[in-house]
């Protein structure tokens, strides 16, 4: 029997509500439209979301230290690498795929630490600003840079929860993997993941907490509790 819109636990005939679990249940063929809020790991009262926004945020003001010893190649390439992770399945593609960014929509979000003089000086507390900055930087490309730079805690939380739930695993190639150590992506790290029955692509569980249906919060809010710094509007018109 086909199912409409098969869920990882449908194929595997596991009988699991979602309520009753910690991660949102994966469909194989299309996105869920939930998106990973690193804000809300930062409010979280977990030591261990907080250590992880943390990790997210230095790895991406890494990306300052890169422009300011003349590697703007290397920056310009982690945040490509940074901006789409398939593996994980949020946002709104009907095919599980979505486009990485290009190079001068990486090198767009890069100037905000040469514009800005509090970013190029302190970096940034909360990323996720940049999508008030940057065109076309939504919650989405927020969400997926996010999962990019937590994939290394996300692939061995994926392993945990599925031996607890007796969901197959196989070992598979990653195909970009955030190394802290050494601040750059890893090609095609081995893991044992579960596997979509659609294309053998591995894929990554995301706990619930961590997600959001809806727009992040408003830019005034935002900036006026938040945010050390208060920037013109870019989307208000003089």
């Amino acid at each position: 029997m086909a199912f409409i819109r098969p869920r990882l636990t449908d194929y595997h005939s596991i009988s699991a509500a979602q309520a009753d679990l910690d991660f949102a249940i994966p469909f194989l063929d299309e996105d869920i439209p939930l998106y990973v809020d690193p804000f809300l790991l930062w409010k979280s009262p977990s030591q261990q979301d907080q250590a992880l926004h943390t990790a997210v945020t230095n790895s991406f003001n890494h990306l300052n230290y890169l422009l300011r010893h003349s590697k703007e190649a290397d920056a310009r390439e982690t945040l490509i690498l940074a901006s789409e992770c398939a593996e994980v399945g949020l946002g709104h593609s009907r095919k599980r795929r979505g486009n990485r960014i290009g190079s001068d929509k990486a090198d767009e979000i890069l100037s905000l630490f040469q514009q800005i003089d509090h970013y190029c000086e302190h970096g940034f507390t909360h990323f996720e600003e940049i999508q008030l900055y940057v065109k076309d930087i939504a919650k989405d490309r927020v969400s997926d840079i996010s999962c990019s730079f937590l994939k290394s805690f996300l692939i061995d939380y994926t392993t945990q929860a599925c031996d607890e739930l007796k969901v197959p695993l196989q070992e598979v190639k990653v195909p970009a993997v955030y190394d802290y150590r050494t601040n750059r992506f890893v090609r095609d790290q081995s893991a044992r993941l579960p596997v979509s029955p659609v294309d053998g692509s591995p894929l990554v569980l995301v706990p619930k907490r961590w997600l959001r249906f809806g727009v992040w919060i408003n830019f005034d809010e935002y900036f006026r509790d938040y945010c050390p710094v208060v920037p013109e509007n870019p989307y208000v018109d003089e």
